[in-house]
């Protein structure tokens, strides 16, 4: 008899069960495939996840197989269900197709931005200088945000990199054409140099980054972070509460750990991002 899963998992399970997507699951194994197994969902359990290198061996393992790995760990389950659903959704092939060439470019505000990005995009929002939306009709269907410029002294006097933060469509529908759209309005209102990007390898192989025209440049590190269980937000150790850096100073990093568990956060960690940049 295989081990039992724990709740969260049998509750993704339940959920695909019910939204009609098929799936295979293999005994004693935190896959779960999809798509005739081209697809393998990787459950992440916050107690004894594994390691970065762990991950990163398994993405490989079953690229090699050709098999797209999404590494879902138990926080996104729990705090972004909606957005987890659709990514795979969109994933499979499964959204309906708007056409992005119908759509007109707007400025949008912070507040705009942020209400889109928090119900459309599983990482939610970010502050930015440039927020852009696609609308459709009367209804916005995709937002782009980009960072201010960033002199780049080392490559040239007057080179200018901006960075594309945010891109999301609205769930359950892939905007055919927007992403290309939103990034031409930028780069003609701009005029920067080159355009930099990160694709989060728990969730992509940065394929919309490589059809449209940018280059991967560089893989980033994994990258430890604290899960706040109190509102499943995640924090590098500097951005935890300043009273809570303070309590931490003194200590050694055992006992930091020590003390950051018993106040209710627990380490996690990403596999890093792949860094991609499109040359102007």
């Amino acid at each position: 008899m295989g081990r039992l899963r724990p709740v969260w998992q049998l509750d993704f399970i339940k959920t695909l069960t019910d939204k009609g997507i098929a799936f295979t699951e293999e005994e004693d194994n935190e896959l779960v495939f999809l798509d005739q197994q081209q697809v393998a969902i990787h459950l992440v359990s916050l107690t004894d996840p594994g390691t970065p290198a762990d991950f990163i061996a398994l993405q490989t393992q079953q690229q090699q197989q050709n098999r797209y790995v999404v590494h879902l760990w138990e926080d996104i389950w729990q705090s972004r269900r909606e957005q987890v659903l659709a990514r795979i959704a969109s994933i499979l092939g499964l959204n309906k197709t708007l056409h992005g060439r119908k759509g007109k470019i707007i400025s949008i505000n912070q507040a705009q931005a942020d209400e889109f990005l928090w119900q459309h995009h599983i990482q939610g929002s970010a502050k930015t200088k440039y927020k852009f939306g696609l609308m459709i009709g009367e209804e916005l269907v995709g937002v782009a945000l980009f960072s201010a410029a960033r002199p780049m002294k080392s490559i040239g006097p007057d080179y200018r990199s901006y960075e594309l933060v945010r891109f999301a469509s609205q769930m359950g529908f892939t905007v055919t054409g927007g992403f290309s759209k939103l990034l031409k309005h930028f780069i003609n209102l701009v005029q920067p140099n080159d355009l930099m990007s990160y694709a989060d390898r728990d969730w992509s192989l940065g394929h919309a980054y490589d059809a449209s025209g940018f280059k991967m440049v560089n893989t980033t590190e994994p990258l430890m972070m604290w899960l706040d269980l109190k509102d499943y937000s995640r924090k590098t150790m500097l951005r935890l509460p300043a009273a809570l850096l303070d309590s931490l100073k003194p200590l050694d990093k055992t006992k930091q750990r020590q003390f950051l568990i018993e106040n209710n956060y627990l380490p996690v960690f990403n596999t890093g991002n792949l860094k991609y940049i499109l040359y102007l």
